[in-house]
């Protein structure tokens, strides 16, 4: 079985091409029928979020307990964490009942407070951690997209043209998401074009790390700010919204509605792409921002598939560190 290098699972920027392939391996075959329970026989994990979860949560429970684990939710509001306790308390504590731990921490009012809180518990609770969402990533999202495309595409996903957009969305959210595919992509020798409003650019740490993987892995990176240019010839076009990292909350919240016409996915941009050009997002989205309903509907949306293959990535990861 795939044994990742670390001991957690806080981002990708750390793994090889062939450590990431391992996972998608590993999570074909969990979900082809090798469901094991002996992979988590006997081990007791938690997850501490301080955000809502849909797919995240559901996914982490059905899969521990699939592979023969229990796996118990813990929001922050309840904890006393709530009330005071450090971060360090908390995870030091945590770390003596579990065997592991899923997190979702983060708040965009305070860019980079997630990751130096996922840090902080990794450092202290002595048990793996894997990074459910924080303010930098979003990886075990991003491995079941790329797991999705690999499933329709076969191994010639790597050439195809994959557009990652910003879009609207009346929400300041995490840029986990783009920050984890550019990476992903950057190792695997992925075609993807980044595209996004002025003001709304990735963070430079992950966009300097993909330029140094892209020299050895045969990446195509590019960037832009005009969506309609940038979909041309497309065979797939992901949209996901995140907060501008240098605008404030009020300055950003103005500017995206002035954006939102135009950063909308809809029919126009599928005209001008490959006609049997797919559509991604990470759910959830609201129908008529992010994406209209005539798209997100379309049989060409493969949202559906993406939220399912985070239940087999998961299984995947979680048996590959523990």
């Amino acid at each position: 079985m795939n044994k990742l290098s670390t001991k957690d699972f806080l981002g990708l920027k750390g793994y090889t091409k062939n450590e990431l392939e391992g996972i998608l391996d590993l999570a074909t075959a969990m979900k082809q029928g090798d469901d094991r329970n002996e992979y988590l026989k006997g081990k007791f994990m938690g997850m501490l979020f301080n955000s809502a979860s849909t797919r995240t949560r559901v996914s982490f429970q059905v899969g521990a307990k699939s592979l023969g684990g229990h796996m118990e939710y813990y929001h922050k509001d309840v904890l006393q964490l709530s009330r005071g306790e450090t971060i360090r308390d908390t995870a030091t504590v945590l770390g003596k009942y579990l065997d592991g731990l899923v997190v979702r921490y983060y708040d965009m009012q305070q860019y980079g407070f997630g990751r130096a809180s996922l840090n902080e518990i990794a450092k202290h609770a002595g048990i793996p951690i894997i990074n459910a969402l924080d303010d930098k990533e979003h990886p075990c999202q991003v491995m079941a997209d790329i797991l999705t495309l690999r499933e329709k595409f076969g191994e010639d996903y790597k050439k195809k043209n994959i557009v990652l957009t910003w879009g609207y969305s009346r929400y300041q959210k995490s840029p986990g998401v783009p920050h984890s595919f550019l990476t992903a992509a950057a190792a695997l020798g992925m075609n993807i074009k980044v595209v996004n409003p002025k003001g709304f650019d990735l963070d430079e740490e992950f966009r300097c790390h993909a330029e140094e993987m892209k020299k050895t892995s045969g990446a195509s990176i590019s960037y832009s700010n005009d969506l309609t240019e940038a979909s041309a010839d497309a065979d797939v076009i992901y949209v996901k919204s995140y907060k501008s990292l240098t605008m404030s909350s009020e300055e950003d919240l103005k500017v995206r509605e002035e954006l939102r016409n135009d950063w909308m996915i809809s029919d126009q941009h599928f005209a001008v792409a490959r006609p049997e050009a797919l559509f991604m997002n990470c759910m959830p989205f609201i129908r008529g921002e992010q994406v209209t309903a005539a798209v997100a509907d379309h049989p060409r949306s493969i949202v559906y598939d993406e939220a399912e293959n985070r239940l087999h990535v998961q299984k995947a990861i979680m048996a590959s560190i523990l």
